[in-house]
């Protein structure tokens, strides 16, 4: 078990967090222990193996509520797919590194509503503002640590962006993509997904590393339509105190 200080989301929501991650092999008089934390902190998130029907029940005993399951997918790139129409769309699709003034509209994208299903925009006890706010926060730090921000054009517009960063040797980890909700009508949110890959390939990368809310089931479809396979699944738990 992972007990971590989310020290970020003092910033991000305002409220002192914890976040606990639970090992297949935890025993529940482990997780018991720390009862005192997980009913004393204003705001904690657990997140649990699958399976691990022990553990879900004992939070939910305690006033925890299930909010999303957290999906680690995975792509070996050679076994990237895309359907006929969208091997054709996505040549005439670019993308190029943001500069300043994309991320500023990126940032307006966000804060418009481009995301409303994460854990936080569902949380009422957070405002739509604040879920806006830490994803713009989470963009910015990541930037300062080295990791790129593209955009995605067509045309003469840029229809959506997607973020990039490299975890292991050959393997890429695009944490934050998204299609602008203005084109959300042009069938080109595939492209959010498939450029990443390009990028990778580009890169000589071998593998693609990621993760999707259940909350969100168009993503999650598209996931698996373009190859990517299902390596873990956490249940995620919360409560506020």
């Amino acid at each position: 078990m992972r007990v971590v200080d989310a020290i970020w989301e003092k910033r991000n929501l305002g409220v002192d967090c914890k976040e606990i991650v639970i090992e297949d092999s935890d025993f529940i008089t482990v997780v018991k222990k720390k009862e005192l934390l997980l009913l004393n902190t204003p705001y904690v998130v657990v997140k649990v193996p699958v399976n691990r029907f022990d553990i879900n029940t004992y939070l939910s005993n305690l006033g925890f509520t299930y909010i999303e399951g957290s999906i680690n997918f995975q792509l070996r790139l050679f076994e990237a797919k895309l359907l006929p129409l969208q091997e054709r769309l996505n040549k005439v699709v670019e993308y190029r590194e943001m500069e300043s003034k994309d991320l500023t509209g990126l940032y307006t994208e966000i804060h418009n509503g481009l995301f409303g299903t994460d854990r936080i925009i569902l949380d009422p006890y957070f405002t739509k503002e604040q879920a806006a706010q830490r994803y713009c926060n989470w963009i910015a730090d990541e930037l300062e640590r080295g990791s790129q921000a593209y955009k995605i054009t067509y045309k003469t517009d840029t229809i959506g962006f997607f973020t990039f960063k490299q975890i292991d040797e050959g393997v890429f980890y695009p944490f934050l993509a998204g299609l602008y909700k203005k084109f959300e009508s042009l069938g080109m949110g595939f492209t959010t997904l498939r450029k990443p890959i390009d990028e990778s390939i580009a890169r000589g990368g071998k593998m693609i590393s990621t993760y999707a809310s259940t909350n969100n089931l168009p993503v999650v479809r598209s996931h698996t339509q373009q190859g990517f396979l299902l390596n873990n699944l956490q249940y995620v738990f919360v409560k506020h105190n």
